[in-house]
């Protein structure tokens, strides 16, 4: 079987049998079995499942290559013939292909030890989509990577044409922190509503009020978002509960401000249920940090992307997006980057990631394993 067809083949298996968070057992069983197969000359277990696969080549530096293998929660609609059999579970963030193809890769540069030297090691992920804290903290903190010199990872994106690679300078993706609020009232009947206090009507003032936080308690220069996404409250059409809950999450990329946000959340929730007579439960959850590419990293990967895609496929981004990615992990360690592979589809509808019909395009898998190879190939040559 030749690469494309190995890379392709590994792929849709995958995606039929997805597995969440921490929970990922047969898959790591079968991310081993095919590094078994490979001949890599060490399997180290981490965390619950994820998996670290090394290959020795001779003096030199030693390079992470990441992967992550979770999958999300979440129904299929795709109808393709590899569609999940797991009910209520999907590869709809492509980590399937994240796998596949760094898989595909240790193939080849297990089968090319005269291309480059030194040591990588593939690193397999589990929870990345969490739950907190992600697998990745559990892989840098075992101490198997304090070795690493540099640390690459692809993320496939239906923004960009397949052939295309998009990657930034600094901030790429941004810290997600998560709020838990619960707003405390005093319940009574809906016709009597001066007989209680309203965390409903409480709810609402701070709502309306927490986009003040963005406007006028951080420099409009600073890149954040606050958003809630979750409420909770109430039985019926004719009674005041008792309480309401929020869930919401926090974007940043800058540690002070995070730290700001999280302060004037909770001075709003005490200013707005004190002057109802209500009082609050606040818990602010420290999630992901945010991914900040370092310079000599991005220039590796833009330098092997483009003697695989051409220099006109290559995108350098302006501005980070405000989604989370453990990764940060990694790049805190030592250095890295994260970029992003196009998988937009060549005819028809394309859909993004979290789509329960998110489906990539697969001629886009070998340009993330030739990458990968690239990338050994400029920072490890013999």
């Amino acid at each position: 079987m030749n690469l494309k067809d190995y890379v392709i083949k590994t792929r849709r298996h995958l995606h039929q049998y997805p597995e969440t968070g921490f929970h990922c057992k047969k898959t790591s069983a079968y991310i081993k079995e095919q590094l078994e197969d490979i001949g890599v000359d060490e399997i180290i277990e981490v965390g619950v499942h994820s998996l670290i696969g090394v290959i020795q080549n001779g003096q030199g530096l030693t390079i992470g290559l990441r992967a992550d293998f979770d999958a999300l929660s979440m129904q299929e609609e795709t109808g393709l013939d590899f569609q999940s059999k797991h009910d209520g579970k999907m590869h709809a963030c492509g980590h399937d292909a994240h796998t596949s193809m760094l898989l595909g890769a240790c193939r080849y540069l297990n089968e090319h030890k005269d291309q480059w030297q030194g040591t990588i090691k593939f690193i397999f992920q589990e929870a990345e989509e969490g739950p907190a804290p992600g697998g990745a903290l559990a892989i840098v903190e075992s101490g198997e990577l304090n070795d690493c010199d540099d640390f690459f990872a692809l993320h496939v994106s239906p923004h960009y044409q397949t052939g295309h690679l998009a990657i930034n300078y600094g901030p790429a993706m941004a810290a997600a922190d998560t709020i838990h609020l619960k707003l405390i009232g005093k319940g009574a009947h809906a016709a009597l509503p001066e007989e209680g206090i309203d965390p409903i009507v409480m709810q609402a003032e701070f709502i309306m009020s927490l986009q003040n936080i963005i406007t006028r308690k951080i420099s409009p220069m600073e890149r954040s978002v606050v958003t809630i996404a979750k409420v909770e409250a109430g039985t019926t059409h004719n009674v005041i509960p008792e309480y309401a809950r929020l869930m919401g999450t926090v974007r940043t990329f800058n540690q002070d401000v995070r730290e700001t946000i999280k302060e004037e959340i909770e001075k709003l929730a005490q200013s707005i249920t004190q002057r109802h007579g209500g009082t609050y439960e606040y818990q602010y959850e420290f999630g992901y940090d945010p991914v900040i590419n370092t310079s000599d990293s991005v220039d590796t990967v833009i330098e092997a992307a483009e003697n695989v895609l051409g220099h006109h496929a290559i995108e350098v981004l302006k501005h980070p997006m405000a989604g989370g990615e453990d990764f940060s992990r990694y790049i805190q360690l030592k250095q890295g980057a994260l970029a992003w592979l196009g998988v937009k589809q060549f005819q028809g509808k394309t859909y993004n990631i979290h789509h329960p019909k998110f489906n990539l395009n697969e001629q886009a898998l070998m340009n993330g394993v030739q990458i990968f190879i690239e990338i050994i190939k400029r920072r490890m040559s013999a």
